[in-house]
C-alpha cells in the first residue's frame, strides 16, 4: 500500500472513530434529556396526585372557624368554646404585629377546632398617625358591607403590610385600595364607604376601648382576665396554655 493510500486509511479510520465517538456521546445526552423528562412528569404526575388524593391535606384544606361581625369587632370560633380571648390591637401597633404573627395559626387551629373563641377588637389608639385611623375605617367598611371573611382577609394583610409608624403617613390611599381588593372586597359599597369616618364605628370601638380600660395595644382578655403586659412572648405562652389547658 503506497504511503498516500494508508495516510487515506488512516484518515477514514480517525473519522469513522470520531463519528462513532459523536454518536455515543449524541445518545448519551438524549437518555439523560428523556430520563429528565421522564422524572418531570412523574413529579408532576406525583403532584397532581398528591393534590388530589382523598386523604391530602391540599385538597381537604385546614378547617376553617367560623367567622362572625360585632358592632365593632370580629369574633372566630365556637360561641360555645371553653377559652374566650380578647384581643385589642391597633393596626399600625409593631407590638400586636408580632402578637399576631406569633399566634395566628395556632389560634385558627384551635378554633376550628372548638377550643377557643377568639374576638379580634380593633381600635385606634394611635391617633397621633392618622394612618392608624385610616385602615381601621378601610376595615370597618368590609366588615360592615362584604362580612366577616373578607374582613378577616383584610385584617390579615394589614399586618402583612404594616408599615413603621413613622412612614406611615407615606402609605397612599390606592395601596390601602390594593389590600382591600386582595381581600376580596373591592365593591362599590366598600369604597363609598371608605370616603368617610364611620362615626358609628368609631365610637362602638372606644366605647368598647374605655368599658374594657385598655390604654395599650395589644391589650389580651382569656375569659374576662386581663394578661398583664410583661412582653410579647409571655403573653403568647400564657394563650397558649390557656387553649391547650381549656381554661
Amino acid at each position: 500500500m503506497s504511503k498516500q493510500n494508508r495516510e487515506s486509511g488512516r484518515t477514514a479510520r480517525a473519522a469513522a472513530i470520531r463519528a462513532a465517538q459523536a454518536r455515543k456521546e449524541r445518545n448519551r445526552r438524549v437518555a439523560i434529556i428523556a430520563g429528565v423528562v421522564v422524572l418531570l412528569g412523574a413529579i408532576v404526575a406525583g403532584g397532581a396526585w398528591y393534590g388530589s388524593g382523598s386523604g391530602d391535606k391540599a385538597s381537604t384544606g385546614a378547617k376553617v372557624p367560623p367567622v362572625a361581625a360585632g358592632t365593632a369587632s370580629l369574633t372566630m370560633g365556637d360561641p360555645s368554646a371553653p377559652v374566650k380571648i380578647v384581643i385589642y390591637e391597633d393596626f399600625l401597633c409593631p407590638f400586636c404585629r408580632e402578637l399576631e404573627s406569633s399566634t395566628r395559626d395556632f389560634l385558627r387551629e384551635n378554633a376550628a377546632k372548638g377550643k377557643v373563641l377568639v374576638e379580634y377588637q380593633p381600635i385606634n389608639l394611635l391617633t397621633r398617625f392618622p394612618y392608624s385611623a385610616k385602615v381601621l375605617n378601610a376595615w370597618a367598611a368590609v366588615l360592615k358591607n362584604e362580612g366577616p371573611k373578607a374582613a378577616l382577609e383584610l385584617h390579615d394583610l394589614l399586618y402583612e403590610h404594616q408599615p413603621y409608624e413613622e412612614s406611615s403617613s407615606q402609605v397612599t390611599d390606592s395601596q390601602i385600595a390594593g389590600w382591600v381588593k386582595q381581600a376580596g372586597a373591592d365593591t362599590d359599597a366598600v369604597r363609598q364607604a371608605m370616603k368617610t369616618p364611620d362615626a358609628e364605628f368609631f365610637t362602638a370601638a372606644q366605647q368598647a376601648m374605655t368599658s374594657a380600660k385598655v390604654t395599650s395595644t395589644p391589650t389580651v382578655f382569656i375569659n374576662g382576665q386581663e394578661l398583664p403586659p410583661t412582653g410579647v412572648a409571655d403573653m403568647v405562652s400564657k394563650i397558649e396554655a390557656a387553649v391547650d389547658q381549656g381554661s
